[in-house]
């Protein structure tokens, strides 16, 4: 079967979030997000069954297709759509290719909160990183820009490599380069995505981990560093908090 339009499938889309909607959430949410954005108030849950329901009836969806209805989502001015475009590219990752970075790095660019950065960088980009280690130059690139969410994606685009005991021996070096320059970053988001990456990391790999950022406690903020060694050693880990407590 062939797929409509992309303009109809987000329709349809739009159409199934309603279903889904919570009386009250949507005010709620758009000021825990700060969000300009308008709301609907459906639940994570909801949008992932809303993309994984259109994904069930139009199978065939291809890269040009997928492509087409993330930026349709996109651009809609309400967050369950731009959600679900987050969403859409993470269940359809395997279909990316590098040069799929710049659509990235454009959805990056115009977000509106945490909330769509840490689907886009992680769960978009993060594959193609493991696929295509010439990407590693393109989240190099983010990570230098002063945009809060394009540098935060700079970051968590490491995340699944890190995260992964096979990948880290090969990612982490290309990781601690980005890193370093940003530990003097004052802005809680960056420091944040800092010490979450690292965690993933020192859940199997502690003694590395414990090895970079002991050559820059000075330069370690406290949230970082408290972030990067929750899942490490209580001995090892209070000696490296001893000088930020």
């Amino acid at each position: 079967m062939t797929a409509p339009p992309a303009a109809v499938l987000a329709d349809e889309l739009t159409a199934a979030l309603e279903d889904s909607v919570v009386p009250g959430r949507a005010g709620q949410e758009k000021a825990y997000l700060k969000s300009s954005l308008d709301h609907l108030g459906v639940p994570v849950p909801g949008m992932r069954a809303a993309v994984r329901g259109l994904l069930r009836r139009y199978p065939g969806l291809d890269r040009a297709a997928v492509l087409a209805l993330a930026e349709e989502l996109w651009a809609r001015p309400l967050h369950e759509t731009r959600s679900c475009a987050g969403f859409l590219l993470e269940a359809r990752a395997q279909l990316l290719v590098p040069a799929d970075t710049a659509l990235l790095e454009r959805m990056l660019e115009e977000c509106d909160t945490w909330a769509h950065c840490d689907v886009i960088a992680p769960k978009a980009a993060g594959p193609l990183l493991l696929r295509y280690p010439e990407t590693a130059a393109v989240l190099l690139r983010w990570s230098c820009r002063e945009e809060l969410w394009v540098r935060r994606g700079g970051v968590l685009g490491y995340l699944p490599a890190v995260r992964s005991p096979e990948q880290f021996p090969r990612r982490f070096g290309d990781f601690g380069r980005l890193a370093d320059p940003l530990l003097d970053d004052p802005r809680f988001f960056v420091r944040k995505a800092l010490g979450w990456v690292l965690r993933e990391g020192a859940k199997h790999s502690p003694e590395e981990v414990c090895g970079w950022l002991a050559g820059r406690l000075p330069r370690v903020s406290g949230l970082t560093l408290r972030e990067a060694l929750r899942p490490v050693p209580q001995e090892l880990r209070l000696r490296l908090l001893a000088p930020h407590s």
